[in-house]
This record gives C-alpha cells, structure tokens and sequence, in this order.
C-alpha cells in the first residue's frame, strides 16, 4: 500500500503565505495569549487566530482543537464582512478535511474559499493560491483529470497577472497527474520545473518536501535507486528543520524502496521509525498507512502470519475511524496475501468485499453523474420556456403594432390584420410545441437506447460468468461432501478467477457509457494502457504514437465502443498468436477521416484461410457499425498488418 499524502499536505503549508500577506507574525504563543485575554469582536482577532490554527495542524497535530476554532474563525470573520479571514478559515478546514480523509469535503471547503475570492475581488495571489489548493484536494480525491485542469488553470493564473513567487506545487500537482494517467516520461520536465521553483524560493521546508515527492515519484517509476538519493536528502533537511510528519512521510518512502530493491529486513527498519513518529502524534489515518507498509514489506519477507496480524490491525483503525479509501486498499492486500498462502476461499471473500467497495463508489459517482445530467436537462428545460416566452411575447407585441396600424384603414382591412396576426400566433405556438416535444422523443429515444445497450452488455459480459459462478459454487458444495478437496480448491480458483473478470468486464461498460470518455484521447489512452503490460509480459518491443491533431476529436458512444472493441480484440490475437517481437500501433488523421494500424513482425497466416478464433468476423462487423471498413494484410513468415479507417464525425 503507498497512500502517500502527508507530505502533500506539508506541501500545502507553502500555499498559505499567498494568503496570509497581513497575517501578523509574532510569536504563536503570545497569540494563543491574546486569543484567551481578548474577546472575539474584531478582525485584529480574527488575524491572531490564523497563525494559531496553522501551529496546531502544522507542528502539534491538534486536529480537533484546529477544526472548532475554523469554524469560530469563519462565523466570526463572515459577521465582521471580513471576506480574507473567511477565505484562510475555509482553507484551514481544507487541510483538516485531508487530514482526516473526507476528500469530498476537501474539495468542497476549497471550492468556497474560491468562490468567495472571486466574489470579492481578491488579489490574483489569493485566487492562485486557492487553484493551487483545490487541485491538491482533487489530487487526494483520486482525480487525476481534474488535478491537471486546476492546477493548470492555476499556472496559467500565475502567467496572466506575473505574480511573484510563483506556487511549485502546480508543476508537482501536475506531474503526478500526468503518472496516474500513464504519461511518466511527461511528468519529469514538471517535476523538474517544481525544483527550480523550490530552490528559486529559497526555502529549505519547501526543498525537503520537494525532494521526498521526487522520491516518490521515482518509486513509482520503479527506480527504487534514484528514489533512495532523494528521500536520503529530504531526511538530511527534515532532521535539521525537526520536521517530524515530513520525517514520516520519508521513511515509509525509504520502507517501500527498500521493498522493491528487495531488502524488506532494512524497509522494516524505516517503516517502524515512521510508526514511532506518527504513534507519539496519534495520527491515527498515518498509523493505519504505515501497518499497511509493515504487512507488505513482512509478505515481501514470507512472514505470512506477521503481515496478516498488521493487515487485521490496519483493518480495524480504517473500520472504527471510517478510513473508505484504506479500507479498500487493505481489503485488496489481504485479499491478495491469502491469495498467495493458497487459501482461496478466504482470498475470494476478501476479493468479493473489494468488488462491492468499488461497485459502491462507482453507483456513487454515477448518481452524482445522472444527477449532474437531470439539473442540466431541468436547466436547459427552463431555459427552452423562457425563449418561448420570449417568443411569445415578441409575437404579441407585433399582433398589438398590427392591430394599431390597422385601425386608421377600413374595417375589413383591419379584421384582416387581426385574423392574420392571430394565425402567425397559433402558428409559431404549434411549431414550438412540436419542436419541444420532438426534443423529448429524441432524449426518450438516446434513453431508451443507453438502456438497452447496458441490458445487452451485462448479459453478455457479466451474465454468462455469474451463471458459471453458481454452477461451480454447487458443484463445490458435492465436491467437499464427496471429500475431494483438491479439486473443489480447483473450482474455488476458478470462481475467484470468474469474479475478478467481471469486475473487469462492468469497469469496461460504464468506462463506454460515461460521457466525459467522448474523445478519440481517452480511447487512446486506455487501449495503450491495456496493450502496454501485455506485450511487456510476452516480450514484444512495442512502439504506440498518436497523431497530435487527434488528441482532443469528439467521438459518440458507439464509435467509442466499436473501436475500443475492435482494438481489444486485434491486441488479443496478436498476444495469443503473432509469435512476435516486435509491434506497432498508430493513430492517423487522412483528411475527415481517422486511421488506426496495428503491425508486427510475426509468424503471419494465410488471409485465405481465416480461423474463427481471430475473431476477424467480429471485427469487420464492429467496423461497419461505426461506418469503418477494416482490412487485413497477411503473409506466413512475414507479419500482419491490420488497418481500421473511418470518419472522424
């Protein structure tokens, strides 16, 4: 597990100097004085409090005591209109929020400090500071495309008013955006755009954060090496600073470095110094993270039983403290764990936990979803009346201009007009009303669609393995009476194999469905982040390039589908039959139409000849619903080239 965020939090400290330009700067403790010997009646008050709330989160880990006087900071300032006081108390309740792993609340309080800058015409400082802020809170809520749109608005920010010091923490916000969308070798320039920032602050804090995320960074590349030499250089600055939760953070980075050099003996070492600094602050999320590091660094070791007791530990501080996201992570590392010891049926049990834990944080993101989608359609429904309203209205008025003008002629000259100006009115209601009601056919019609295409899928995908799971489930049963525990154990591995594939195959549907998937990009990445292990794992020099006039070109669910399909497949055949070493994958643009072409270098086959298990049929058929041709050009001994065009509209 490597749920690493105290050091992000750290990093958070170097945003508050953006907002604390008239915070006062006296001591902390000749602050907390004034606060208990003056009444709370001015924004002077609201000021001491600030510096207050910041050495309680920041050096004495007092969350409780720091969230009551946010609150008490933000009533008192929002009485007073003083807007900066309310703005620094709901960035305090950010970074408490992040403390406690409420993410959602994170965003939320970083989303109205933004909003009452803006309001309020703050400085530009103010408003990038606050940018910086919500993309570290979408950064811990998992979601990397949101982190690189904030904090890419927040360096743009920065360039419009030229604004000094410019915030590092974007460039790092956006580089670890760019890891969890599979762009690593992206990601480096912003890291090192980050350190020149650092350096140019000349703030030595800021630097030994800087180089523990540089650690991480390089764990997560799979370069335990180059992490070593920057977690050792944070650890150098943080004793010197006496910076104990960055002190935490990079230990357990040394802990998982040392687990993927293989040295776990010495990674327990790390790990056991982090859990002495977070016990003595009773950081209880920090001390559930680092029993998962333990537990991974003990199985690394085949202590089995002394990484199932730390798990079970972990497990039990995430229940009672309500931690979602480690709970899901220890439920997988435990899941896992008896996965490797052979005990299947506690493995599938965790397994089965997992899946429900996902399922549920995806039924809540699909409501938040379909409910972001009805205020729209109710919006856009108002939106349609008031233009017909409008409409009416201008008729009316023109009918009234008729009808006068009309007056000064003869009588059936006027009679005339008013007949005309009521038909041009009956007329202009029937075509509103037909055109609003084809708009609801229309939506009725895309709805019932959706609904169907989910219906099929399911019983295509999920249906078929879910009856195999029953029938194994009972033959399991007979198996066991019968005494006959080697193969049941069998039938258990395969209904934990047939779990885990539905998982897969449901991510699969609602990944096609969700809208925010409409570009040809989002399909590029996924098909590259599904080809890549693959042609690791059998060996295969694998080369993928995009076309960059392709990156942003909007595609319907149905193309989106088709060609995610098409490219599944003819990846899967070329795992499965090529023999080859090496392959290559393009996407092209030819004029309003675009290109993908999948070659290798392989053993080939007579096209003459075809064999149902390439599933070319399947394949033609995906192209020609999305209004494609696909073409297949092979020969024995010397290679397949596979060729997909179709429209870009």
């Amino acid at each position: 597990m490597r749920n690493r965020y105290v050091s992000l939090i750290a990093g958070l400290i170097i945003l508050f100097l953006t907002l604390s330009a008239s915070a006062q700067s006296g001591n902390v403790d000749s602050l907390t004085r004034y606060l208990k010997t003056h009444a709370p009646a001015d924004t002077a008050y609201v000021r001491a409090m600030d510096p207050v709330i910041i050495d309680l989160i920041y050096k004495k880990a007092e969350y409780a005591r720091a969230d009551s006087m946010s609150k008490q900071m933000i009533d008192l300032a929002t009485r007073l209109h003083d807007w900066n006081g309310v703005v620094r108390g709901y960035r305090s309740k950010m970074i408490l929020n992040l403390m406690s792993a409420n993410y959602e609340q994170s965003v939320a309080s970083s989303k109205k400090a933004l909003e009452i800058a803006e309001q309020h015409n703050m400085p530009p400082v103010i408003i990038g500071g606050l940018l910086s802020n919500m993309a570290a809170a979408y950064d811990r809520m998992g979601n990397p495309p949101m982190v690189f749109q904030t904090a890419l608005r927040a360096i743009q920010w920065q360039e419009k008013y030229d604004y000094r010091p410019r915030s590092p923490v974007v460039y790092r916000l956006i580089g670890g955006a760019l890891v969890k969308m599979g762009k690593k070798e992206q990601a480096l320039p912003y890291y090192q755009k980050a350190g020149v920032l650092f350096r140019e602050l000349g703030d030595p804090r800021g630097i030994a954060i800087f180089e523990n995320q540089l650690g991480e960074l390089y764990n997560t590349l799979n370069q335990p090496q180059q992490a070593m030499i920057h977690l050792r250089e944070s650890q150098k600055l943080a004793e010197k600073l006496q910076f104990d939760m960055l002190k935490f953070d990079v230990f357990d980075g040394m802990a998982n470095a040392a687990r993927l050099l293989n040295k776990p003996a010495e990674g327990l070492a790390y790990a056991r110094r982090a859990l002495a600094i977070v016990e003595k602050q009773q950081n209880k999320l920090a001390v559930c993270h680092v029993y998962g590091t333990i537990a991974s660094l003990y199985q690394a070791q085949k202590d089995y039983t002394q990484a199932e007791a730390y798990l079970k530990k972990a497990m039990t501080l995430a229940e009672d403290n309500d931690f979602k996201d480690n709970r899901k992570t220890l439920t997988q590392q435990l899941a896992d764990l008896y996965g490797v010891q052979n005990k299947y049926h506690l493995a599938y049990t965790f397994q089965l936990q997992k899946n429900r834990q996902v399922d549920s944080a995806i039924a809540i993101r699909t409501n938040a979803e379909l409910q972001r989608m009805v205020a729209q359609y109710e919006t856009e429904k108002k939106e349609a009346r008031i233009k017909l309203l409008q409409r009416e209205t201008q008729l009316l008025k023109q009918a009234k201009q008729l009808e006068q003008e009309e007056a000064r002629q003869a009588r059936w000259q006027r009679n005339a007009g008013l007949i005309g100006g009521l038909l041009l009115l009956l007329l202009g209601g029937a075509v509103s009303a037909w055109l609003l009601n084809r708009s609801k056919v229309q939506r009725l019609e895309e709805s019932q669609r959706l609904r169907q295409r989910i219906a099929h899928d399911l019983h295509d995908e999920v249906g078929s393995t879910l009856s195999s799971i029953s029938l194994l489930s009972g033959h399991t049963d007979k198996l066991l009476s019968e005494n006959r525990p080697e193969t049941a154990q069998r039938m258990v591995q395969k209904i934990y194999t047939d779990a885990r594939q539905i998982l897969e195959s449901i991510d699969e549907i609602i990944w096609t469905i969700n809208p925010g998937n409409d570009s040809l990009q989002r399909i590029v990445m996924r098909l590259q982040e599904y080809a890549q292990p693959l042609m690791e794992s059998k060996q295969i020099g694998f080369t993928f390039s995009v076309d960059p006039a392709l990156e942003h070109l909007p595609v319907s669910m149905e193309v989106r589908r088709n060609l995610f399909l098409i490219g599944k497949e003819a990846i899967n055949n070329l795992i499965k039959y090529s023999e080859a070493t090496l392959a290559t994958m393009r996407f092209e643009r030819r004029g309003d139409q675009f290109a993908v072409l999948l070659e290798d270098n392989g053993r080939g086959f007579d096209t003459n000849q075809l064999s149902s298990r390439t599933g070319q049929q399947s394949m033609q058929q995906r192209a020609s619903a999305m209004g494609g041709t696909l073409t297949v050009q092979s020969t024995p001994g010397q290679g397949t080239r596979l060729e997909l065009t179709a429209d870009t509209l």
